[in-house]
């Protein structure tokens, strides 16, 4: 028989080991920031996200940049498992098989994408700023997912149990932010650095998916984060 703990400290601790080991409504995502009139055009989406149109000589099937986008929209279309209503024991199980099935399929997926991705980072900045953009976007969104499931029914009767289990998913997200963070601050610093105008928009938009992304950091690692980058100047 499954343990039955006032926790829940089974289901807790596996969220945090699947978080760590992965290299209510969902929050909504992110609106990039606004174009200026003279960027007319079509704008490319990846798994329904809106991004700044490409850059010049830069399309989705490039050689650099087709597979890692491809990796990238199955790993941010993977629909969120729900716990079950039902007793601790059920979601116990849900979390053991269907939860950390979906963690472990996503994180395959995103390792995958950033692999493939990784020579289009480290190519000419017009291909770096979209490979990093969509690989953020990647790490974000899982963890914004993560962060976004419903608290179980079981626990919801139980105010200590329902805030054990909303912090056990939003410190099981850090790994997640930081690698977002790491991500889209690669593309905002390609974009700074490169001298087409073209790359204006993908450094707001990167600029703007940081700032989302380092508010949702837990404390301590916001803190930490900006001693490090206090550090740097």
């Amino acid at each position: 028989m499954l343990s039955r703990e006032p926790m829940g400290s089974r289901l807790l601790a596996l969220l945090v080991l699947l978080a760590c080991g992965c290299g209510g409504a969902r929050p909504p995502p992110v609106d990039p920031p606004p174009l200026d009139d003279e960027e007319d055009g079509p704008r490319p989406t990846i798994a329904g996200i809106v991004l700044p149109p490409l850059p010049l000589d830069v399309e989705i099937d490039d050689r650099e940049l087709e597979e890692g986008w491809r990796r990238a929209s199955v790993a941010l279309s993977m629909p969120t498992p729900r716990p079950p209503s039902g007793e601790l024991w059920e979601v116990e199980a849900w979390a053991d098989e269907e939860l950390s099935g979906w963690m472990h399929r996503r994180a395959e997926a995103i390792g995958a994408a950033q692999r493939a991705l990784e020579s289009a980072r480290m190519g000419r900045p017009e291909v770096s700023v979209v490979a990093s953009a969509i690989l953020g976007l990647a790490y974000s969104r899982f963890a914004l997912d993560l962060r976004g499931i419903p608290v179980p029914d079981v626990f919801a009767s139980d105010p200590e149990r329902a805030q054990a289990f909303q912090r056990a998913l939003q410190g099981a997200t850090g790994p997640l932010w930081q690698r977002a963070l790491d991500a889209f601050g690669s593309c905002a610093s390609a974009a700074a650095a490169a001298p087409a105008y073209s790359l204006a928009s993908w450094r707001a938009f990167c600029d703007q998916e940081s700032q989302s992304a380092a508010a949702m950091l837990p404390d301590s690692e916001r803190a930490e984060r900006n001693g490090d980058a206090r550090d740097e100047d």
